[in-house]
């Protein structure tokens, strides 16, 4: 049985299902603990002890993993799908290879009522509904189980996720296809889907019933940590990341599932056949290239990465970069995200005191923090720092 079943320790179980998934006996259920996120539970009637849950955990067992090959700074040619994409688009040229060759592609997309979920889908539709960023854990359902009958039909799979649950497909398949393509994102940690829904609730009720959501939005101002939400009276707010209580606690580090301030993917070794995320700072490496409708970083991991990434290069536009180049703009690539001393009870103040009553007083706190430090004398911060706690 896996370290959390025994332990209850919510630092060590990613909720990635694959627990579940293997579970011959269905003794493995899924439930939402206080703060929203997903945790397994044992029926304990119902086991038979024969341990396919330890095996299939990526927080209990060994991970394959593979230090880059290369890597390269890379544009998809496909405008349109640029422009929908949060950084390079890369997803987008690999979804599109893999549909062509009849196969299907799993990601996250936002159902109905705007919970991530992650589908398997040959329909391209619903495939670039999975392009650009979703600040949220995705729920992974039954995928792992669906990837498997696909493979074993001899179908392509693309999938694309956080490394956790690249990790934990592979673990629950239990063996290499060649027909399947890992591509694992450079993590910075994922906030719980109940949070999620109580922000959306709030700005719903400002502005009106909302019919999108984009917390990277290149429309206005290009590549850029701008988001933006669209309402159904057709209405829409752009606005950078600090102007967004959520967006901001997001990027402090503030709402991550606790596995992910331990994380044991944040590292230079990978688990996917590539691993994709923004090319921050590009302009360090190539000064004189046009970055404003984004370039994604791309890290080609295994041969098979590697074989992949060539059937779409006469579709990208590609400049070839370092490993620690990519490394000092993503800090999730070498030590995972530190967590805030306001974490620990970040959740239950929200959820007891209200989202925005909580995420008012801190953000706006916040956002004024460089003013206190350099003018602010030393008592008077004290007593501000006592009264916001």
């Amino acid at each position: 049985m896996t370290s959390y079943l025994i332990s209850k320790n919510t630092e060590k179980c990613y909720g990635c299902r694959a627990c579940e998934q293997i579970c011959p006996r269905q003794a493995i259920v899924i439930h939402e603990n206080d703060e929203g996120f997903l945790y397994p539970t044992l029926l304990e009637d119902k086991c038979v002890k024969c341990g396919l849950c330890t095996q299939v955990c990526p927080y209990d067992s060994p991970s394959s993993v593979n230090i880059p090959k290369r890597a390269v700074a890379a544009q998809y040619k496909d405008s349109t799908a640029l422009l929908s994409s949060s950084s390079g688009g890369l997803f987008s040229a690999l979804a599109d290879y893999v549909l062509s060759r009849s196969g299907y592609v799993a990601g996250c997309v936002y159902d109905e009522s705007f919970r991530a979920v992650h589908v398997l889908t040959n329909q391209k539709e619903m495939v670039e509904k999975m392009r650009g960023s979703k600040y949220v854990q995705s729920d992974l359902c039954n995928t792992y189980t669906r990837i498997q009958d696909l493979l074993k039909e001899g179908l392509l799979v693309l999938f694309t996720g956080t490394p956790c649950q690249v990790d934990g497909l592979h673990l629950f398949l239990g063996k290499k296809y060649d027909n399947l393509l890992t591509v694992d994102l450079i993590c910075h940690g994922v906030p719980s889907p109940k949070l999620f829904e109580l922000y959306l609730k709030s700005e719903s009720e400002k502005k009106g019933k909302i019919s999108d959501i984009k917390f990277r939005d290149k429309q206005r101002n290009g590549w850029c940590s701008q988001g933006s939400i669209t309402y159904l009276n057709k209405t829409k707010t752009i606005s950078p990341y600090n102007n967004s209580y959520y967006n901001f606690y997001y990027l402090q580090n503030n709402i991550s599932r606790m596995s992910c301030y331990s994380c044991k993917y944040s590292s230079k070794e990978r688990v996917g056949d590539l691993t994709v995320g923004d090319y921050w700072n590009i302009t360090e490496d190539f000064p004189k290239l046009d970055i404003s409708a984004g370039f994604s970083a791309v890290l080609i991991n295994t041969d098979k990465g590697e074989r992949m990434f060539a059937e779409i290069s006469s579709q990208l536009h590609i400049y070839g970069t370092e490993l620690d180049a990519v490394v000092r703009g993503n800090g999730n690539l070498y030590t995972p995200s530190l967590m805030p001393e306001n974490r620990k009870n970040i959740y239950s103040r929200i959820f007891n005191e209200g989202y925005d009553s909580v995420a008012k007083k801190y953000c706006e706190y916040q956002y004024i923090r460089p003013f206190i430090r350099k003018y602010m004398p030393k008592g008077l911060k004290k007593i501000l720092k006592k009264v916001l706690r």
